[in-house]
């Protein structure tokens, strides 16, 4: 679902990727106006026939393209290893 811009307070912010984690929650990466990337969580509830979005205290702060890379390093690494579990974990049953 998209939401494209969304404000609070003084801050703006443009939603540039979002991947579902479970049928109701979404991890959302935005750019802030005043520089840096949020990462958030958005529950996604259902108020009659629309579908609306509400995200969750608690975002995380990245400063800027490096430090998103470094996220996305770490959670490709993140991946690998889990991968690497499943396959030893189905190679012992």
């Amino acid at each position: 679902m998209k939401i494209g811009v969304m404000t609070m307070s003084d801050s703006a912010f443009k939603e540039l990727a979002s991947a579902e984690v479970n049928t109701a929650k979404e991890l959302v990466i935005s750019e802030r106006n005043k520089g840096g990337f949020t990462i958030g969580q958005r529950i996604m509830v259902q108020d009659g026939k629309k579908k609306l979005g509400m995200f969750l205290k608690g975002a995380i702060y990245v400063k800027g393209v490096d430090e998103l890379i470094n996220v996305r390093d770490a959670l490709n690494l993140a991946i690998s290893k889990a991968e690497k579990n499943t396959a030893e974990s189905d190679a012992e049953d």
